[in-house]
């Protein structure tokens, strides 16, 4: 089983194999792509090629490879955002008023895509909250042409979102109190945040890092709200300062390819924000490997997968 996370400028993947009934992670590594890609586009023929020739490559170095392969993409290639509809609304009206939402932040684009719609949680008595994502038309299409070169086959197409969740949850991390949880990715001049609360999904967002340890939010998904309490407590946290007011149940940081001092400043806020080693939660044939926890998206895509297929054992 091999997961790949195609995101703009990498390519990411890790081998799943099983050696005598448990499960190891293998051939982790990654593929720099020349040209960024900013959305999946069925037009330009040389990225297309270039991205199944990686593909390809990426099969031919796992040692044991099977045909059946998790694809993760990163979430800001989509529309996506997040409402709060009334319960008493039938199903039918439901998906109606969603889709006004969603056409309404399309605009002209709006016959491009495919809404999905999927229920969250019940914020109260009298409201749900739901995500709504939009799907280029030509999305399958792209996958198909970047994965059937390599004779690979894809099992699952999933976002990112999804598979630092479900790493969180069959981890034993994911909070079912209520609590907000972060998992935050340090960049190059910036970093990249993903919120849970309820056990779900509620909000992403970018910002830049600037040389003071201030951040600029930038690129907001869902409950903003939400998002404004994260980068106030983010704001603290940067800069090695305690909250006591914090809004963040737990804060997992990862990927050391940004800035040290970021990391260095958030292992000294306290015991709710910790690096989410997971070298803890899964076995590596290398347990030396660099830099394992840049992986985490990737990782997570296999999560599920190690405890639908060793549940027994």
């Amino acid at each position: 089983m091999l997961a790949i996370h195609i995101s703009r400028d990498t390519l990411k993947f890790a081998q799943l194999v099983n050696f005598k009934g448990t499960p190891f992670i293998e051939s982790l590594g990654k593929l720099s792509i020349k040209e960024g890609l900013q959305v999946p586009d069925t037009t330009n023929s040389e990225v297309i090629l270039g991205l199944a020739e990686q593909i390809t490559n990426i099969r031919n170095s796992a040692e044991f490879p099977d045909n059946a392969t998790h694809i993760v993409i990163d979430s800001d290639w989509f529309p996506l955002s997040i409402h709060q509809v009334d319960s008493v609304l039938d199903h039918s009206e439901k998906e109606k008023y969603l889709t006004w939402r969603m056409s309404e932040m399309l605009e002209t684009a709006y016959d491009q895509y495919s809404l999905v719609h999927q229920v969250l949680r019940q914020v109260d008595a009298t409201s749900d909250e739901y995500l709504s994502l939009g799907i280029p038309h030509s999305f399958s299409t792209w996958i198909d042409k970047i994965v059937s070169p390599s004779e690979l086959g894809t099992k699952n197409v999933i976002l990112d979102i999804q598979a630092l969740g479900d790493m969180l949850a069959v981890s034993g991390q994911l909070d079912s109190d209520g609590g907000i949880q972060v998992v935050m990715e340090n960049q190059e001049n910036a970093i990249r945040c993903h919120i849970f609360q309820n056990l779900e999904f509620c909000a992403l967002f970018h910002a830049a890092l600037n040389w003071d340890y201030t951040i600029t939010v930038d690129n907001v998904r869902g409950n903003s709200k939400m998002v404004d309490q994260v980068a106030e407590a983010l704001g603290r946290a940067l800069k090695g300062k305690q909250n006591p007011d914090n809004a963040i149940t737990n804060l997992f940081y990862f990927n050391s390819s940004g800035d040290p001092a970021v990391l260095h400043n958030l292992a000294k806020y306290g015991t709710s924000c910790q690096k989410l080693n997971l070298a803890d939660h899964f076995n590596f044939r290398d347990p030396d490997f660099e830099n394992i926890d840049e992986y985490a998206v990737v990782l997570g895509a296999l999560s599920v997968e190690i405890q639908e297929r060793f549940s027994e054992d």
